[in-house]
Parts: structure tokens; C-alpha cells; sequence
């Protein structure tokens, strides 16, 4: 696991979208990728090897090229002196190719090794850490960070390290060789490349102030074309397309703004360079003209130097691409490690043998200011199962993702078994708590694996979950069963099959935990009861949350919890809580109505249509009263709507919505 704290107590004192950085003085980007490495660096040093190798074949080629021009000028060719230096020179050549063949096959080898490991290493991470922290970069930010930030370490691993050996030991090679010839004008030939060292300084100063900005603003479109395409359904069915195009029109402009201003700022001294590194010959053909003229060189070394400089200063020229790549590199390298420093939660304690559960003065903040939660006091026996409810945005389902710790508590202590749940290891939680939420994940693999997550389950076993769960059937009507990939199906899979799917998934779990945080809302009338039984038949023995709206759902558990502006307002039996609590009753008395109307439309819809030869009701059956409604203790109603948003009759019936009375109680 990637850079974990030490201490599962720090980590969750620590704020949940905090960086983690450690203090003092951080390695450089280069050094940070090259401790990625870790084991694959011996792939990178053996293509370094390869790659210097290449790069003084080059000017082998280079000599026995100019072995031939020398005997020619001279007058000294022979048959011999050619068959000798093209011998050189091939060899040459198919020694420098084969090197660098071998440097790229083993420097790419090495990079997509440290790709895959940095990845691995990023995604364990990010499992381990608050959710907090990935909710404040969102999911484009991420995503730019695993995907095209690492992906830019295979240009430093792969490219830039071994090119740059091979760029750089040819003509350091050239160079020496010489100096062993003649020094002063051996130096002469370095007044460009120092030229164009003092440039390229300018350039890339100029481009690292801009670097940051640019990539982070790569990072915000890529976040914003996540969101608009996630949400094209909406887009359409609103017809937003002008106003969210125009956001996203927005921040590729930005982007592409800030990548002009690199090339406007670097442009210039990028022409400057290549002119400077080009313009070698301008010093060197006239001052080694005058020195031949004196009598200081000889013709032959003359023309050694205006070959061989010059060519060995066209090689320099491409350490700047290098540069470019590097800079690029090290921007990326700095973003992945800030999401490696996220505070990540490690290991601790087995988990309990108990599976009580106790929030003791729990409270939580997610930005530090505002309390969702406060002063949460609550116990829930082994084996039993608690309702949750409440008015939307109570804090309902944040209290339930402190006890699965996808949160820390940021004051009071959450305790499993009695253990605070910040000292037991965070994979054994994990495995010993299953959630069920409102809004389903699934993969895009088949049906199998969404039903599997990762446990090594027989195909029986799945199907016994899925059976519990109400889907096997559907999934059995598939023409490739449990072998569907669930990206194939597209829209055909409605909202109640893929929570019966994720419900199937925590039946095989197993977890003696269960969360539901409203897990059957899109499950229809017709499987609602099959399902409220399976969920009974695996909640035996287990201790069960319900973050529940259905009232149906709600009678099924042992006691209920009401959350209000995010206080445990009153928590009880039905009865109790029925009696205590004022939301609690006006939330039922709205079910009660709205039952009570669905019973009246139905009466007077059968007493207006009467069968083919019955007598028809001159009255018609009346909507019983409200007093008189249905009692709550009767059996629940699979078609129950939401007590939090009641039909649309019930509402017209009620003398004041809810929706106000919850505003006003809040």
C-alpha cells in the first residue's frame, strides 16, 4: 500500500481531505520516479548501458566516414583503406542500432513495469483513504493523475533517460577525441553549446512557471467532460445542452489558453537555440580556415573539425526535446505523489468477535465548519436490526458511513464489538461489513463477477445469492446467463435489478454487518415483498442498519432511530418512537393518508366500471378516513411511497405538505 501513515490514530486525527505531505524538505520529481522504480531500476541501468554504447558507435560510423575523406584528400585511398572503413562504419552502424534497440526494448520493459506498479500502488491507496479527500479532487482530477500523469512517467523511463545518455556520450566522445587533436580549437567548437545551455535555461524557466498551470488545467477539463458526459441523460432530457456545453467550452479554453502562453514565452528562445546550436560552423570554418591558413593545422584536421563539431553539435540539439519531455514529467510526478500523501488508513486489531455496534458523542464535519452530525449517541445490539430515518439531508447516511468507516468521526468515538473502529484494521472492517447503497455500482464485466467482487465463490453459491435476492430468473433469461457482461446490456437492465444484483453481492458476502442504506428504493411492487424477505432471512444473526424512507421496510426492524438536523431526535420501538416523536408520527399519519386514498381511487374507479352484467353502486365506495386508515401495524405495503415525498395525492389531500412541515421542524 501507497505511503501509509504510521498510526491509524493520526490518520484519523488528521482533517479527511488533507495532503498528507510529510514536512520538511520533499525529493525532487526525478527522485521520486526513480524510487518507483524500485526493483525494475536494474532494467533502466542495463538500458543506459545500451543506449552510451550506441551513442559512441555513432561517431565510430562517424570516424571511418571520415577515415575515407581524410586518405582522399591526401591522396593516400586505397582499395584497402575503403574496404577497412566501411567495414568500420557498418559494423558501426549495426552495432549502434542494435544497442539502442536492445536500451528501448529494456528502458520500456523497466518504465511499463514501474507503470503498473505505481498504479497498483496509487488504486490500494486510494482504497485505504477517506473519502473525503477523493470527493475534494473529484473523479476527473483522479483519473488525469492514474491515467495521463503516470503515463508520462513511461516518457522520462522509457525515452528521456536512455536518449539522453545516447545524445549525450556520443558527443562527449567526439569531443574528447578532439581535444586529443587539437585543444584551443576543440574548446572553440563548445562557444555554441554554451550559447545554447544559457538559452535553453531561459525556455525552461519560463516553461515550468506555466507547466503547473497548464496540467492543472488539463486536470479541471477532464474533470468537467466526466461530469457532462456522465450526466448527458439529464443534459438532455433538461435541454442544458448551451449552458453545460458552455462550461465545458470554458474550461478547454482555459487549457488551451494556457498552452499558447507556453508557446508565445518559449517560441521565441526555442528559434534562438536552434539558430545558436545550427550556426556552430560560422565559428568554427573560419577560425580553423585561418589556422590552416597559418600553418597551425593541417589540412586533414581542418577538415576533421568541420565535419565531426559539427555533427556532435547537431546531436546536442535534441537534449532540448528531452528537456521539454522533462518538464512535463515533473509536473505529473509531483501530482501523483500529492495523491500518494493522502492520509491513508492502515492496519490495526483482528476485528471483534462481537458485532455491536455504539456511536458515543459521535459528531462530523466535511468541510470543518458546518456539522452534519452532533452529539450522536446510539447502541445497536448484536443481532439486531435498526431503521434509520429521517428527513432528507438529516445526516442519515453519513452516520452510517462512520461505522464503515468511509469517514472518520471527527468528534466522539465509533466502536465495533467495543474496539474503536480506528484500531481495527481497516481491510478486516472492511471484509466484516457489507453496504448496500441507494445508488448501485457495477462494473461492466458480467454479471458473475459484479455478484463475486473479488471472492473466489462457486457458481452455485452465486446463484443461491441471487436467488435470495430476486434475480436469478432475470439473470437465467440472459441468453449467456451469468456470463453477461453487464456493458452489453445497456439501459436493459432497470434500476431494481441492479440493486437486487448489489443486494445479491452482500448476500454472498456473508458480512455479520449489514448496512442498507435505502437499498430497495428502485425495486418494484411486484419483488419488494421477496425482497424484504430475503433481507430478513439474511439478516438473522446479523446486526442490520436500515436507512429506510419506505415505511413498509421500517416496520420490519427492531427499533428505529430518528435523525433530525443531524441529532438522534428519538430512538425506540415503533410504538415508542410513534408516541415521542412528532416527525415520526406526521411521516406515518402522511403514509396513512396516502394508503388511504389509493384504497378510496380504487373503489370508485371499480364502482364506476362494474363487470359486464353486475349492478353498479349508485355511491361507489368512499375513501375511509384518515383516523380510521389502515393500522401501522398491519403487514407492509410493497407499493408504499416514500414518507419523505408522499404522492402526489397524498399531498393534495394534506392540509400542509411535508416537505414544509420538515423545513419548519428543522
Amino acid at each position: 500500500m501507497g505511503s501509509p501513515i504510521e498510526s491509524e490514530k493520526s490518520a484519523s486525527s488528521a482533517p479527511p481531505s488533507g495532503s498528507g505531505a510529510p514536512a520538511g524538505k520533499r525529493p525532487g520529481p526525478f527522485s521520486l520516479v526513480l524510487s518507483w522504480a524500485g526493483a525494475n531500476k536494474r532494467y533502466l541501468f542495463a538500458s543506459v548501458a545500451c543506449a552510451s554504447v550506441a551513442g559512441l558507435m555513432t561517431m565510430v560510423g562517424y570516424l571511418g566516414v571520415f577515415n575515407i575523406m581524410r586518405a582522399a584528400y591526401e591522396g593516400t585511398c586505397t582499395s584497402s583503406t575503403l574496404r577497412d572503413n566501411a567495414l568500420l562504419t557498418a559494423v558501426g552502424c549495426v552495432l549502434q542500432y542494435a544497442c539502442f534497440a536492445a536500451s528501448s526494448v529494456l528502458s520500456h520493459k523497466g518504465a511499463y513495469k514501474t507503470l503498473f506498479d505505481v498504479r497498483c500502488r496509487a488504486m490500494d491507496h486510494l482504497a485505504h483513504a477517506p473519502l473525503g479527500a477523493l470527493d475534494e479532487r473529484g473523479v476527473g482530477r483522479i483519473k488525469t493523475v492514474l491515467v495521463e500523469d503516470v503515463e508520462r512517467l513511461e516518457l522520462f523511463l522509457a525515452h528521456s533517460i536512455p536518449e539522453a545518455f545516447m545524445y549525450l556520450t556520443g558527443p562527449v566522445a567526439a569531443f574528447a577525441f578532439l581535444c586529443s587533436v587539437n585543444a584551443p580549437l576543440a574548446l572553440a567548437t563548445l562557444v555554441p553549446f554554451a550559447c545554447a545551455l544559457v538559452i535553453l535555461g531561459v525556455i525552461f524557466s519560463r516553461m515550468n512557471k506555466v507547466m503547473e498551470r497548464a496540467t492543472a488545467a488539463l486536470a479541471r477539463m477532464n474533470a468537467v467532460m466526466v461530469e457532462y458526459v456522465g450526466g448527458m441523460r439529464t443534459v438532455k432530457a433538461l435541454d442544458m445542452g448551451t449552458a453545460s456545453f458552455a462550461r465545458f467550452r470554458r474550461a478547454i479554453d482555459e487549457e488551451h489558453g494556457l498552452w499558447c502562453e507556453i508557446a508565445r514565452k518559449t517560441g521565441p528562445g526555442y528559434a534562438a537555440y536552434l539558430v545558436v546550436i545550427e550556426c556552430g560552423l560560422l565559428i568554427m570554418v573560419p577560425l580553423g580556415g585561418w589556422m590552416f591558413a597559418t600553418g597551425a593545422v593541417a589540412g586533414s584536421t581542418y577538415l576533421l573539425f568541420a565535419f565531426v563539431g559539427s555533427l556532435y553539435l547537431t546531436e546536442i540539439r535534441l537534449l532540448q526535446e528531452i528537456g521539454t519531455k522533462l518538464a512535463q514529467v515533473g509536473s505529473g510526478a509531483r501530482r501523483v505523489q500529492e495523491l500518494l500523501d493522502v492520509p491513508a488508513f492502515g492496519g490495526g486489531r483482528p476485528f471483534p468477535d462481537r458485532a455491536d455496534i455504539e456511536l458515543s458523542g459521535v459528531g462530523f464535519s466535511y468541510d470543518g465548519s458546518v456539522e452534519v452530525l452532533s452529539g450522536i449517541d446510539l447502541s445497536v445490539r448484536e443481532g439486531e436490526r435498526l431503521a434509520v430515518v429521517g428527513p432528507s439531508g438529516a445526516g442519515k447516511s453519513t452516520m452510517v458511513e462512520l461505522v464503515s468507516r468511509f469517514y472518520d468521526a471527527t468528534a466522539g468515538t465509533v466502536r465495533i464489538g467495543g474496539v474503536d473502529v480506528r484500531d481495527i484494521d481497516y481491510d478486516d472492517l472492511l471484509r466484516n461489513v457489507a453496504v448496500v447503497f441507494q445508488k448501485t455500482f457495477l462494473t461492466s464485466g458480467s454479471i458473475l463477477e459484479n455478484i463475486r467482487m473479488g471472492s473466489d465463490a462457486s457458481l452455485e453459491e452465486v446463484r443461491e445469492a441471487a436467488r435470495l435476492a430476486c434475480i436469478d430468473d432475470f439473470v437465467m433469461g440472459l441468453p449467456q446467463g451469468y456470463d453477461t457482461e453487464m456493458g452489453s446490456l445497456g439501459n436493459r437492465v432497470s434500476g431494481g435489478q441492479r440493486q437486487r444484483i448489489a443486494i445479491a453481492r452482500a448476500i454472498l458476502k456473508d458480512a455479520p454487518i449489514l448496512i442498507l442504506d435505502e437499498a430497495t428504493s428502485a425495486a418494484d411492487p411486484e419483488n419488494q415483498l421477496e425482497i424484504d424477505a430475503a433481507i430478513a432471512n439474511l439478516s438473522a444473526g446479523k446486526t442490520v442498519i436500515v436507512v429506510a424512507h419506505r415505511l413498509g421496510v421500517v416496520r420490519t426492524c427492531d427499533r428505529v432511530a430518528v435523525i433530525e438536523a443531524g441529532r438522534l431526535s428519538c430512538v425506540g420501538e415503533h410504538e415508542e418512537v410513534l408516541r415521542r416523536c412528532p416527525y415520526y408520527a406526521r411521516a406515518w399519519a402522511d403514509y396513512d393518508r396516502a394508503r388511504s386514498l389509493e384504497i378510496g381511487f380504487g373503489a370508485s374507479a371499480s364502482a364506476s366500471a362494474p363487470e359486464a352484467g353486475a349492478p353498479a353502486s349508485a355511491s361507489g365506495a368512499s375513501a375511509p378516513d384518515p383516523v380510521s386508515a389502515p393500522d401501522p401495524l398491519a403487514p407492509p405495503d410493497p407499493s408504499a411511497p416514500s414518507f419523505v415525498a408522499p404522492a402526489a395525492g397524498a399531498r393534495a389531500a394534506s392540509a400542509e405538505p411535508l416537505a414544509g412541515k420538515e423545513a419548519r421542524h428543522a
